[in-house]
């Protein structure tokens, strides 16, 4: 044991050389502040006593406030949910009781008259027996006469939902009785609390299948805690309750069972698996787009493209049976998002055929020119016709680049062009979900084993053990920039912790050798070192120590001696003390703690004593030598003397 207390001081050394004269102005600055709290019966009363038997704050030397409350004596039970579990493994029975007037009587006892086939942290969820078929939400709620109750609710304005029936296993009440018990009971008081203001909860206990919850009623604080008022009788149950709390404290767990207390090199390892809905929000330009050519795109509408086929204009070409050839090219970002694609609108002057990807999609003005030659016809057909071909073309818009070619032949002047109208969906839509799985290194490691799971709340996994719970679907708000949705999902995210061995053990050895090294050499001014390096070499460098000098401490705590007169008007047995004086009058003495040489007096006090190291104790000792013998006989009245 001696070994490991000097590996630690070895550690704390550099803390002890760097010491200086201002860690001792420090020292009795803190002192100060600590005397000027409690250095007084007055200052523990103010300070330590009623804070901790009431709501009065408590503070730190420096003036920070906190809470630190023992007990009220004005704790009273108000209320207690009993669960007893069904064939079926619904709560068969739920019956609330409730003080509703702090009077200490219960006058108040509900029933929800339905299975409960789930609990939620707001309320509870009724099926259908053993099933999760039509199933209905119930919530908590408090009437204007403070009286507890459930109300139907629509399922998704419940929180924190799980399936304790059949359905979902068996036996889920009972192995999960706590938590069962503290959700129904948490949101039973939440209720109540939110419309109670004066209600304050301050103990909770849990019995078997019953949880009792007790409350402080504003004004009335005397008895103090009925559960800590348990142990005056059974001192015995306080070592076991405490161990019990301990074993469930998570920082006692962590000390117990860290790696370096169970020399089990372990490492534990957080992570989340995230669902991510992703929206898909587009505009006109991310569904089709123009890549070059004689041609152009415009829109013509919220869900409408115009794609132009050639130039736009009028008798732009001349010439005799001479043919012109134009050809533009679209590129296709999204083709689920078009609905409708059809040429609706040609005008030419004289012949036309329009083509995408080499297919013929139509001719004019007759629909007899299907070859690759000349039209069947006059050059000549002195019109500028305009037609509605109405062609559906949408089979080519699959993604990807799509060319259109017109082919006009002139005799004179004229001009060729076609319009295309496109229709599509611009609708907001969601993708497909994407699970963010920072955990699937740990699920894939042999070495790693799931120690705790939370799923959107609920504990599926602890202490390596699978609670058998399971969230129930929910909804989340998924907002885009112009647009939301309301999706349901199993679950949304799953936070875990993992236990993973590592390889290697702990080795202490260097450092007790170290230790043992520096004790056998440590010296008033210095020390040997012994530091192991990295390749197995060691250095002894020699080390000095700087020992701080002794602080002067003052030989006594300065005090001064008062006294104030009064009249003698204490009682006794037989009257008052004054009636029997013949001075009517006395002094109350007091001692007070000097500050800087100067002696604190009251009013109407006088200094008896200045400031000094006062020793009242012979005083003190006749005094109470005097009252003893007063005690005693002034006669001998058995006859027999008796040593004083």
């Amino acid at each position: 044991m001696d070994r490991w207390i000097l590996l630690v001081l070895i550690g704390l050394l550099p803390g002890f050389v760097s010491a200086d004269p201002a860690s001792v102005t420090e020292a009795e600055t803190t002192v100060g502040n600590a005397r000027s709290s409690y250095g007084s019966a007055e200052a523990i009363q103010q300070n330590f006593t009623t804070p901790l038997m009431s709501a009065d704050a408590m503070k730190t030397f420096d003036d920070q406030s906190f809470d630190a409350n023992l007990g009220c004596s004005g704790s009273q039970k108000f209320l207690e949910i009993f669960v007893a579990p069904s064939a079926s493994g619904d709560i068969g029975t739920l019956t609330v009781s409730q003080d509703s007037d702090l009077d200490g009587t219960i006058d108040r006892v509900f029933t929800p008259g339905v299975p409960v086939s789930g609990v939620c942290a707001n309320g509870a969820v009724s099926c259908n027996a053993g099933t999760w078929d039509n199933c209905s939400g119930l919530s908590w709620v408090v009437n204007g006469s403070g009286e507890i109750g459930m109300t139907p609710i629509p399922l998704n304005k419940l929180g924190g939902c799980y399936c304790v029936n059949n359905s979902c296993g068996t036996g889920l009440v009972m192995s999960n009785l706590d938590k069962v018990l503290n959700d129904l009971g948490g949101g039973a008081t939440g209720a109540l609390t939110s419309q109670m203001d004066y209600l304050t909860v301050s103990e909770v206990g849990v019995t078997g299948p019953m949880i009792k919850f007790y409350a402080q009623k504003a004004g009335d604080c005397a008895a103090g805690s009925p559960m800590l008022k348990a142990y005056n009788s059974t001192p015995g149950n306080l070592a076991s309750d405490a161990f019990s709390a301990s074993a469930a404290d998570p920082e006692f767990n962590l000390i117990t069972t860290s790696p370096a207390a169970t020399a089990d090199p372990v490492q534990i390892k957080s992570c989340q698996i995230t669902r991510n809905v992703p929206v898909e929000e587009v505009t006109l330009n991310d569904i089709i787009e123009y890549a070059g050519g004689s041609g152009n795109i415009f829109p013509c509408g919220p869900d409408c493209l115009q794609l132009s086929l050639g130039q736009v204009g009028d008798n732009y070409w001349a010439g005799s049976c001479k043919m012109y050839e134009r050809q533009v090219q679209f590129n296709v970002l999204d083709p689920s998002r078009i609905l409708e694609a059809k040429i609706n609108y040609a005008k030419f002057d004289d012949w036309m055929q329009i083509y995408a990807d080499a297919d013929l999609l139509w001719n004019g003005p007759y629909g007899n020119w299907t070859g690759t030659g000349r039209p069947p016809g006059a050059c000549e057909l002195s019109t500028n016709w305009v037609r509605s071909p109405n062609v559906d073309f949408k089979s080519y818009l699959t993604g990807g680049p799509v060319d259109f070619k017109i082919r006009v032949e002139v005799t004179g002047n004229g001009e060729g062009y076609a319009l295309a109208k496109i229709k599509v969906d611009t609708d907001c839509k969601l993708k497909p979900d994407t699970i963010s799985n920072s955990c699937s290194a740990y699920q894939s490691d042999p070495e790693c084993t799931l120690m705790e799971e939370q799923v959107d709340g609920v504990w599926t996994y602890q202490n390596f053990v699978n609670t058998g719970l399971t969230p129930l679907p929910s909804t989340q708000v998924i907002n885009g920039s112009t647009c939301s949705f309301t999706p349901t999902r199993p679950w949304w995210q799953k936070t875990r912790k993992y236990r993973c061995q590592v390889t290697g053990t702990y080795d202490f050895d260097d450092a007790l050798e170290r230790a043992d090294n520096v004790q056998a050499s440590t010296t008033n001014t210095g020390y040997q070192d012994y530091l192991k390096q990295s390749n197995g070499s060691v250095l002894t460098p020699t080390e000095s120590l700087s020992v701080l000098e002794e602080v002067s401490v003052p030989a006594c705590t300065q005090a001064c001696k008062t006294r104030k007169p009064r009249l003698a008007t204490d009682a006794v047995q037989n009257g008052v003390v004054q009636e029997n004086r013949t001075d009517p009058n006395t002094f109350d003495y007091f001692f007070h703690e000097c500050s800087a040489g100067v002696c604190p007096a009251g009013p109407g006090e006088t200094v008896v004593q200045s400031c000094g190291c006062l020793n009242e104790f012979a005083e003190a000792a006749a005094t109470l030598q005097a009252v003893r013998q007063a005690s005693r006989d002034t006669i001998c009245s058995s006859g027999t003397a008796n040593p004083l």
